[in-house]
This record gives C-alpha cells, sequence and structure tokens, in this order.
C-alpha cells in the first residue's frame, strides 16, 4: 500500500474581468456568452501564468469569492456565469462546431485534468471569502485552490 504524503496544491488568484453575476440575472443570451467568454479566457491566463501542470488524473477544486463588499451572498449562484467558465478553462482545449456555417470556435482550455467530469475534478462547493480592496480588484477575486488527487488511493 503506498502512503501519500507530500499533496501537491496550487493557489491560483484570478482577478474578476467583468463584474461577478449571478445567474439569476435575466439577460440575453449573447451578453452572458460573451461574459462567459471572457471569464474562461481570464482563467486560462493565470492558470498559464501560474505554469500549472497539464494531464493530471484527479484533482480538487476549492474556490473562494471575495468581493469589494461585504454583503449576505448566495455562493452556489455564481457557478454558471463565473465559476464553471474558470473549471472550464482547467480542461483541454476544446474545438465547438458552429451553428449554420462552416468553421468552428477554440474555447481555451490548460488541460490539467482530460475533462471536467466527475470522473477527474472533484469540486467543492463555493465559499465567499474576505473582502479585496476596490483600488486592487474593481470586480473582485476569484481564488482557485487545486489539489492533485492523481495519485491518492480511492480519491
Amino acid at each position: 500500500m503506498t502512503t501519500m504524503t507530500d499533496t501537491r496544491t496550487w493557489t491560483v488568484a484570478i482577478p474578476a474581468p467583468t463584474p461577478m453575476q449571478t445567474s439569476n440575472r435575466r439577460e440575453h443570451w449573447s451578453k452572458i456568452s460573451r461574459r462567459r467568454k471572457t471569464w474562461r479566457e481570464t482563467a486560462y491566463g493565470r492558470i498559464a501564468l501560474a505554469k500549472l501542470p497539464r494531464g493530471l488524473t484527479k484533482i480538487r477544486v476549492d474556490v473562494e469569492l471575495r468581493f469589494t463588499t461585504n454583503r449576505r451572498r448566495d455562493a452556489p449562484n455564481y457557478y454558471s456565469d463565473v465559476i464553471k467558465p474558470c473549471i472550464d478553462a482547467l480542461a483541454p482545449e476544446k474545438r465547438v462546431k458552429l451553428l449554420n456555417r462552416p468553421g468552428h470556435r477554440v474555447e481555451m482550455g490548460w488541460g490539467v485534468i482530460p475533462d471536467d467530469t466527475a470522473e477527474f475534478l472533484d469540486l467543492t462547493a463555493p465559499k465567499i471569502g474576505p473582502v479585496v480592496a476596490k483600488t486592487l480588484h474593481p470586480f473582485g477575486l476569484v481564488v482557485l485552490t487545486i489539489t492533485d488527487l492523481s495519485e491518492v488511493p480511492g480519491a
């Protein structure tokens, strides 16, 4: 039996490129799509800057949302527009076929894990973290803590 004594962990701070929006807002799909793309590209840039490893078999991601004001917030409401694009940036690059026309678009991904399914990803419930200075991060900050579970038995 192998005992894991040194777990590898990385922390990636992603400055919010747009205001953090909850899934409770009603907006046109194209506006939501552009915002999610911006989040994914920003997360990809930060993940690349952190030089995270590629090709891990399983990871756990802890998400902390840090806002510029101290108000009551429901962290899971930020999943679809903020958290999911950041998680998608951990998976490999995807080529998506365009509808009603030839060609494809590329969705950026670093390839830390083969896919963002439960087989490769253990995503904990998001938390609201401490307030950040608006002068440093005008729209807030998302902090991802990534733990390598590749060699942990039963993970």
